[in-house]
């Protein structure tokens, strides 16, 4: 696959006196036509990574890279369209922002006017077009500003909380148009999202990072079964008081709905065991199921486990689709 966007090794420190680094050493691949996760916790360096990609910021050491291009230079911004997480506009109508927008990045006036009565008519605001955008909505102003980052028809989108103070309909709206966007005419999406859940249903690959560091990246398919292998739910009557019991079976905790979850080694085994020791006490027992992984429960378990995380920064990327690849 071909690569749209590469980062290697990138940095970004901050001060003179008192410096901070809030990107360290960032690698990750992010293949051409693929809509791409990215996450992690908040002050993770995310926001730092998409302004180098983007040329708003230079970074301190290492590159990063727009379909070979060295971010930053004109021939790789002009294939990147931009939306962040809160859009400013100037007093002006929707459709002149979007043709201003369109004739900043080259693009002659008829056809300017045609791309912006087109993405309007694309995400329902026709009928708003002419209203000062500063007047609009929260919801609003974000359905705007990523009709903006594509309005001279880019080949790279990094959308920056794409679906944040939309409503339900709204986000699934904007999550179908992203997909469709990936899928039906090969864009490359980089999306940087809290919302997990929802950030899950469209992502063929994600990429977690914290501290400036990359922690993990892989194809979505590959990430859910890594995690997911050998990993059952034990709920009881009295999960605390079985906890001990079943940790004899494997490595065990309460997972956050309160619930047992056990790591094993032999499945088979493992559910004899539980068999047995229910076997005279089935009313304490009240589920026995294979854990099933979500994107969210994958995240809250690469940040949990903080020796992993220590290991992880040093090694820098777990690339687990290049795995199951060999």
């Amino acid at each position: 696959m071909e690569i749209a966007i590469e980062t290697t090794e990138l940095t970004k420190t901050f001060g003179l006196v008192k410096r901070l680094t809030a990107v360290n050493n960032l690698s990750m691949k992010i293949e051409k036509g693929t809509v791409h996760g990215f996450i992690g916790p908040n002050g993770a360096g995310k926001t730092t990574t998409i302004k180098m990609i983007t040329g708003a910021i230079s970074p301190t050491n290492g590159s990063a890279q727009v379909f070979g291009e060295e971010a930053g230079k004109n021939e790789a911004k002009a294939r990147i369209g931009y939306s962040p997480e809160h859009p400013n506009f100037y007093s002006q109508s929707a459709f002149d922002f979007l043709v201003y927008n369109a004739r900043i990045c080259g693009v002659e006036p008829s056809e300017a006017k045609e791309r912006a009565n087109n993405l309007l008519d694309w995400m329902g605001l026709t009928d708003f077009k002419n209203r000062n955008a500063r007047g609009f909505s929260a919801g609003m102003k974000q359905k705007l500003g990523l009709l903006q980052s594509l309005i001279h028809d880019p080949d790279v989108l990094i959308l920056d909380e794409p679906t944040a103070n939309l409503d339900p309909i709204g986000r699934f709206d904007v999550l179908t148009k992203i997909k469709d966007l990936a899928k039906k005419e090969g864009k490359t999406i980089l999306v940087s999202s809290h919302i997990l859940d929802e950030l899950e249903k469209v992502v063929d690959h994600v990429t977690i990072i914290n501290k400036g560091h990359t922690v993990l990246q892989s194809d979505i398919h590959s990430l859910k079964n890594k995690f997911a292998s050998n990993k059952y739910i034990v709920e009881t009557a009295n999960n605390p008081a079985y906890l001990k019991r079943i940790s004899k079976l494997g490595p065990a905790k309460l997972n956050p709905d309160g619930n047992i979850e056990v790591e094993v080694k032999n499945p088979e085994r493992f559910k004899s065991a539980i068999f047995t020791m229910f076997k005279n006490d089935t009313k304490n027992l009240g589920g026995f199921y294979p854990l099933k992984m979500s994107l969210e429960n994958i995240f809250m378990n690469v940040l949990g486990d903080k020796s992993d995380l220590k290991n992880n920064e040093q090694k820098t990327v777990s690339t687990l689709g290049e795995k199951n690849d060999k």
